[in-house]
């Protein structure tokens, strides 16, 4: 009997239809209340065998990085997910359910879009390839997709300023959910083009990573930005992505470096948001490349509740220095909606980081030269409240309606400084999200790293010590083993796999060795 491997080498899918592989779930509503199901991409409707087993072993095969991966690979029942121990991340993405995965996706900007709603199945890649076309410039090579269908127009004129607004942690659903909430975002869906099929397409689906991809138009496997936190075996201990805040982890060109690169540093590029791992991922590498120039970047510092950046790469805008964390809570007692925020951490966990976020913004952008000459400007922002808000509160509580109407404003704010200074007109902006949120798991859905660890120890070594080095990060749903210690004790990671699949509340476990195996089948990720 053929093995899962020979059955898709069989299919020979082609590179089109696998690079539109919906990984996704897709809810099924109304009279009949049926239970979300694997979205039925045209592949998998010909071929049984193409199972959701192998539609999430390629989206790990598309997010997996050698060296920064784990070694298993876990995928939680659908409403459940992983955890850790803290109070504010009660609430926590990264899987390849249709909560984690399903993000809006739209453009506006006349004359250069064109306004309809469309269902085609898109991705984040596809954001770069269609900013790049409104600069009149070429995509990064890496770039993997083509443009967004039917959502330009032809119009030989070029916008003076294009901008990316990344809504963390957003479901596509919250546009409908909360749509008197969000008057301004819900204006734009409408009168721009709204593309409401679009998934990530690799797994996990974190903050480093979505943005990496909205940013490179690449896949993790190739701009290596494939969890939050890692394990550095070389020195033994966890690391963050970006380290340092230094943005040469990235491993592909973004579009702002190539825009950087061609205008000679002549074009306004702004990049700011509430964590570098964000940031680095849509603005790039700056002047820590051959030929690039500084450019704007700045992300929020838990340590001094400033702005930073790494001035060997960036520059900070002086209107940022001024803006401190610390006045905005002080000012409202500690308390937002009755939560305690007194601290540089807590604080982003509320309404008002998102306030913060967007007075910051706006005080960037009107000290700029944005739309000022006939050389297009780049502004690319994460704006983190709905992230924050969501893993503390959930995406169905008051907290999260409070942080989505404070995020409408500030994006109107913003595009209005926009209008004004680029001309009316003369501006496009798309709006994207790096991934979604789950919602309230069933009783007993919430399943924790330290026991899973435990558990692992207990059955692999119950002689003492641990084969666990890292699992911190409930978001990767990555584990990084000893893998020597494993073997040392007579197992293999397809054992680990098995044994955490039969706990009973894992859909699937996949082993670094089957990852590797379903990246060897992908396509080349080159841009067709």
């Amino acid at each position: 009997m053929k093995t899962l491997e020979n059955i898709l080498e069989v299919l020979a899918l082609s590179h089109a239809t696998v690079r539109r592989l919906c990984l996704s779930l897709v809810v099924l509503s109304g009279a009949m209340g049926c239970r979300t199901t694997i979205a039925q991409h045209p592949a998998t409707a010909r071929n049984p065998a193409v199972s959701a087993r192998a539609t999430w072993l390629e989206a790990f095969a598309r997010g997996y990085f050698p060296g920064r991966s784990g070694q298993i690979f876990l995928v939680a029942r659908e409403g459940d997910f992983i955890v850790d121990r803290n109070p504010l991340y009660a609430f926590m993405h990264g899987s390849p359910w249709s909560y984690d995965t399903h993000i809006p996706l739209l453009l506006y900007g006349p004359p250069y879009v064109t306004a309809g709603a469309s269902d085609a199945a898109v991705s984040q890649q596809q954001v770069v390839p269609t900013l790049a076309a409104l600069l009149g410039t070429a995509p990064p090579a890496t770039a993997t997709e083509s443009i967004l269908p039917h959502a330009l127009a032809d119009v030989r004129e070029r916008p003076r300023v294009v901008v990316l607004f990344v809504l963390d942690g957003t479901r596509a659903d919250y546009f409908d959910t909360y749509a008197e909430t969000i008057p301004t975002l819900s204006r734009l869906r409408h009168e721009g083009a709204w593309f409401g099929n679009a998934h990530v397409t690799s797994v996990p689906t974190l903050t480093a990573v979505g943005h990496a991809n909205l940013g490179s138009g690449a896949e993790p496997r190739t701009h290596g930005l494939a969890v939050n936190n890692l394990f550095n075996r070389v020195s033994g201990k966890p690391q963050e992505a970006y380290s340092e805040l230094d943005p040469r982890e990235l491993m592909a060109l973004t579009l702002a470096d190539v825009w950087n690169i061609e205008t000679e540093g002549k074009a306004v590029i702004i990049g700011q948001g509430g964590a570098i791992r964000a940031v680095a991922g849509l603005v790039g590498h700056g002047a820590c490349i051959v030929n690039g120039r500084r450019v704007l970047a700045a992300s929020y510092s838990t340590r001094t509740g400033g702005w930073e950046t790494n001035l060997e790469c960036y520059s900070l805008a002086d209107a940022l220095k001024s803006i401190a964390a610390d006045d905005y809570w002080k000012r409202a007692g500690g308390r937002w909606m009755n939560h305690d925020i007194a601290d540089r951490t807590r604080f982003r966990h509320s309404g008002l980081f998102q306030q913060f976020e967007g007075d910051a913004l706006a005080a960037v952008l009107e000290a700029s030269s944005i739309g000022a000459d006939d050389v297009n400007d780049l502004v690319m922002v994460n704006l983190k409240g709905p992230d924050y808000v969501g893993h503390a509160y959930g995406p169905a509580s008051a907290e999260m309606r409070e942080v989505l109407g404070e995020l409408d404003r500030q994006v109107a704010r913003a595009l209005e400084i926009i209008a004004r200074k680029a001309g009316a007109g003369r501006f496009v902006v798309a709006i994207a999200a790096d991934h979604g949120m789950p919602s309230e798991p069933r009783t007993g859905g919430r399943h924790y790293v330290d026991e899973i660890a435990a558990l692992i120890d207990r059955r692999f070594s119950s002689g003492g010590g641990t084969v666990v080095q890292y699992f911190n990060d409930a978001a990767n749903n990555e584990i990084y083993l000893d893998t020597s210690r494993v073997r040392a004790l007579g197992a293999s990671l397809r054992d680990v796999a098995a044994f955490l699949e039969s706990q009973g509340f894992f859909a699937a476990v996949f082993t670094e060795d089957e990852v590797r195996a379903a990246q060897a089948r992908l396509p080349a990720p080159t841009r067709p």
